[in-house]
């Protein structure tokens, strides 16, 4: 597959700092952060065991987070059978040692170096792993382990060998290395000036295991800009846009070590007009905040997320009542098989994705709609994978996902709805004080409350002579005195005690 033309934009404001990768002249991902943002991803910590679940196969370890971080057994077995399963070669001996149980591994109060794979996402804690790593732009450096890999993207079998015996010869003695499709054209030299600056962040580290307390910090990695030049800053890169004059001027002096003959294609954006709006990317962040994205040629999707899955479902435009139905309905999922690829890499969606395709009436057609999905999701960079679409219409996709995605990361909980998407009706409102002036009459003597409610409450219950009201009143045997607060959401109600003022809504609460 031809590599698309790629293109850079940084944009930062005293609030947020945006990243856009544009390929072929479209926005393919989206890095936003605030400047809240706690981010831990890739750092290493001096982590102390909490707990150690054999059944689970999996330990828990207190990093000094809000939350205690994820270790599973996996990530903290001997990393070589691992490493020669994935980058080593036929000939080479891809057997490890017996498996051990993560008991036999660790024990609780025990201090380990842990890195962080996952971020904290929800109410979940970091995921971890024994297995560190430093990434550079063309190697990555693997410690406690011998390991030497070349990209597969190398399939000469002569210079996978010599690759490997270079690597061995300048390498220290207790780390390993990964050769990256970006080092398989640098010089030697090249190959150990990197070697040598990810080695003395692995020195860094293991002083600081030695001299720091338990349950801190003691590798933080690259920034979100550094990480995106280092990923995705190659040959294939047109230009690099920065509007933000420090920033360049950082981003250069870092270029002149990694990539000297490429600094011309970094530049500052003194333009008037916004970096973002200027490439129309914009619109596609809005979108990417939307439940709702529009299809090319009519239709819409319609994202949903919940804290276990992600669902997508498709919905027709009005050209499906057309003569053709079956084709327009093909047309229609096929626009949605693209726009959802892009999507899942705009909002980096992870975990357990399902598609809801409309309905078709031929397994011919269900078979392009697959070949289709699958097409559109070569380009993404996270691990993906997918089930042909069901009997039911449905298509399950498992995407890996290291940082919170956008949606989460951009928005917060609705307090009116409490992250449902629906509120009460005014009716079930009503009913709701019904509820609790029953509850108050059986659990106490009062007979007195102020009630205060939204305007529109107060409306219904005052209507019609105050049906509503003296029904209330009439029912519990009580006096209300009504309070309009302007201030508060439809569902809202408070009641308060009219003698001292005290809010005692809790007091006789189902909550």
């Amino acid at each position: 597959m031809k590599n698309p033309k790629r293109g850079i934009l940084i944009s930062l404001t005293p609030y947020e700092k945006r990243i856009a990768i544009m390929e072929d002249g479209e926005l393919a991902e989206l890095v936003v952060e605030g400047v809240s943002s706690n981010r831990v991803l890739g750092n290493i910590y001096k982590g102390v065991v909490q707990k150690v679940l054999p059944g689970l196969k999996a330990a828990f370890i207190d990093i000094g987070l809000e939350k205690a971080g994820f270790l599973h057994q996996d990530d903290a077995v001997d990393r070589n059978i691992l490493l020669a399963r994935e980058f080593g070669d036929d000939d080479e001996d891809n057997r490890g040692g017996q498996e051990l149980a993560i008991d036999q591994i660790l024990k609780e109060g025990q201090q380990i170096m842990v890195q962080v794979i996952k971020e904290p996402i929800s109410t979940k804690g970091a995921r971890l792993t024994t297995h560190l790593s430093f990434a550079g732009r063309f190697l990555v450096c693997m410690p406690n382990t011998n390991f030497i890999g070349v990209s597969k993207k190398e399939r000469d079998s002569q210079k996978r060998r010599e690759f490997k015996k270079i690597v061995r010869h300048l390498k220290a003695r207790d780390v390993g290395y990964i050769v990256r499709t970006n080092g398989l054209g640098e010089s030697e030299s090249e190959i150990e000036k990197q070697m040598r600056t990810l080695e003395s962040k692995w020195d860094a580290c293991k002083a600081n295991f030695d001299n720091q307390p338990a349950e801190t910090c003691i590798h933080q990695e690259s920034d979100s800009i550094e990480t995106t030049i280092r990923e995705y800053f190659g040959d294939n890169t047109d230009y690099v846009y920065i509007d933000d004059k420090n920033e360049y001027e950082v981003m250069r002096d870092y270029l002149k070590e990694l990539s000297p003959d490429k600094l011309d294609k970094v530049k500052l954006w003194s333009s008037n007009e916004s970096l973002f709006e200027f490439f129309k990317i914009e619109d596609d962040y809005e979108r990417t905040l939307s439940r709702t994205v529009r299809l090319s040629r009519g239709g819409n999707l319609v994202i949903e997320q919940t804290e276990a899955m992600v669902s997508i479902d498709i919905n027709t435009g009005p050209k499906v009542h057309g003569k053709d139905q079956a084709k327009n309905i093909l047309e229609t999922n096929l626009d949605a098989c693209n726009e959802i690829a892009k999507q899942l890499r705009l909002r980096d969606i992870g975990g357990l994705v399902i598609i809801d395709f409309i309905d078709m009436n031929t397994d011919e057609d269900r078979e392009i709609v697959n070949t289709e999905f699958k097409k559109a999701i070569r380009k993404d960079k996270a691990p993906i994978s997918f089930l042909p679409i069901s009997m039911f219409g449905l298509m399950e996709v498992t995407r890996k996902r290291v940082r919170a995605n956008l949606m989460t990361e951009k928005t917060t909980k609705c307090p009116t709805c409490g992250g449902a998407g629906h509120i009460y009706t005014l009716e079930t409102t009503i009913s709701l004080i019904d509820r609790w002036l029953a509850r108050a009459n059986r659990m106490g003597r009062r007979k007195r409350f102020t009630l205060q409610i939204a305007t529109p409450i107060v409306q219904i219950l005052t209507e019609s002579y105050g049906r509503y009201f003296h029904f209330l009143e009439h029912k519990h045997g009580v006096k209300l005195d009504l309070v309009e607060d302007e201030a508060a959401t439809l569902n809202q109600f408070s009641f308060l005690d009219p003698a001292t003022g005290e809010d005692i809504t809790e007091q006789y609460s189902f909550n």
